[in-house]
């Protein structure tokens, strides 16, 4: 036992001064940086919604935005806490084809509701059925602001996600009908006659 005790004094006293060492100083500094590095488990996650936005205002741009570019507006209602509502924004964003149809169709607003006493004024003028079906809930508004659809989002799940393709089809469903190209260009050539102006024809598609 006596040598055991000593052994381990022994190697104490030789460790401590090669701790002094540029090595060991290197050692240290690296395993601090991977602490620094790594992770913090308890680190909160980035809000889905944002509870200080002016929801009224945001909707207002989108749709001044959708009107430019004929597409329509997705209001999703839902908060923070709703663990659905946080699975669908993620569903919104990883699906391929739904983010895609979404980029090229929709203006999207998130609103938040808090406890379901947050931006009751805009969920009453939408008629947006909250109370009876629950967050997240959507709201399909056209080209002027108008609500042309809404819905509850439990018809869109799958167990416990959300179904991809009846997601696809709500959204396809509720899109901007394409526009009547050669009306559009009928409308431009009668105007340019008028003007005395050119009409300058721009083929395309939005992605």
């Amino acid at each position: 036992m006596n040598i055991r005790i000593q052994l381990l004094v022994l190697f104490v006293a030789l460790w401590i001064p090669i701790c002094g060492s540029s090595l060991c100083s290197s050692q240290f500094s690296l395993l601090s940086a991977q602490e620094a590095d790594s992770p913090d488990p308890k680190a909160k996650a980035a809000d889905v919604y944002d509870e200080k936005a002016n929801a009224g205002d945001d909707i207002a741009t989108a749709v001044a935005r959708a009107a430019k570019q004929h597409k329509r507006v997705l209001v999703v209602y839902g908060g923070n806490w709703c663990g659905w509502c946080v699975k669908l924004d993620e569903f919104f964003k990883k699906d391929r084809s739904v983010a895609r149809t979404l980029r090229y169709e929709y203006e999207v607003v998130k609103v938040d509701i808090g406890k379901f006493d947050k931006n009751m004024e805009l969920v009453e003028k939408y008629g947006a059925q909250l109370k009876k079906d629950g967050v997240p809930y959507l709201t399909v508004l056209d080209e002027k602001g108008k609500a042309i659809t809404n819905q509850n989002t439990g018809d869109l799940e799958e167990g416990d996600h959300h179904d991809r393709a009846k997601v696809e089809a709500f959204l396809k469903a509720q899109k901007s009908p394409p526009v009547d190209a050669e009306k559009e260009l009928a409308k431009a050539l009668k105007q340019a006659s008028k003007d005395g102006r050119k009409v300058l024809l721009h083929l395309g598609a939005p992605w």
